[in-house]
């Protein structure tokens, strides 16, 4: 059976996460940055592709856009019934706010498992990352060019065990990348001047 899809892709939205990649590769690729649905047409902004698929192509294009961490993705059907949505939907009631304040001063734990230095290379196009378990006893160095692949690196490799660390890091990552892009100066823990 065979079922005419509408597939709405909004690349703006794309962190380069390449879950839709892996799941329905005949349809999305990577252009090293984000990923790029093929086929597609330019509508309103967004990449749309109309397509007659079967049962097992739909499923890959549904879990594409499933595993979305962003919802760049949107699926429907020819007759308008949303498959799988590209919004979030936020509930009104119950729905509690939240005013973020945080002290570093009185709040900030070191991680048991020690701290790392960051640094980027403009001569080879590189974040480094050196994991120290004791005050200046580098024992591992991670490089990588893009925050994600260097934090899961961290992660899986077992280096961190806090997860204010974790998102510590994870901003540090993103502010060196952000450097690298732009070619300015990183100085691990400082403000980037933009």
């Amino acid at each position: 059976m065979t079922k005419d899809i509408i597939v709405e892709y909004h690349q703006g939205r794309c962190i380069g996460a390449q879950k839709c990649i892996e799941a329905a590769p005949a349809y999305f690729s990577f252009d090293g940055e984000k990923a790029v649905l093929l086929l597609s047409q330019q509508e309103n902004g967004s990449s749309v592709l109309r397509l007659r698929m079967n049962e097992e192509q739909l499923l890959r294009i549904r879990k594409a856009a499933e595993l979305c961490p962003v919802n760049a993705i949107k699926v429907a059907d020819a007759e308008g019934n949303i498959l799988v949505s590209d919004t979030v939907e936020v509930q009104q009631q119950g729905l509690r706010e939240i005013t973020a304040e945080y002290d570093d001063l009185k709040e900030f734990v070191m991680d048991k498992k020690g701290y790392f230095l960051i640094r980027i290379d403009q001569s080879t196009n590189k974040i480094e990352v050196a994991f120290c378990p004791e005050l200046n006893k580098i024992v591992v160095k991670v490089t990588g060019r893009k925050p994600l692949e260097i934090y899961q690196t961290i992660i899986k490799q077992g280096l961190i065990s806090r997860l204010d660390h974790a998102a510590y890091l994870g901003r540090e990552l993103q502010k060196a990348y952000i450097a690298l892009q732009k070619n300015i100066l990183y100085v691990q823990d400082d403000e980037l001047v933009l």
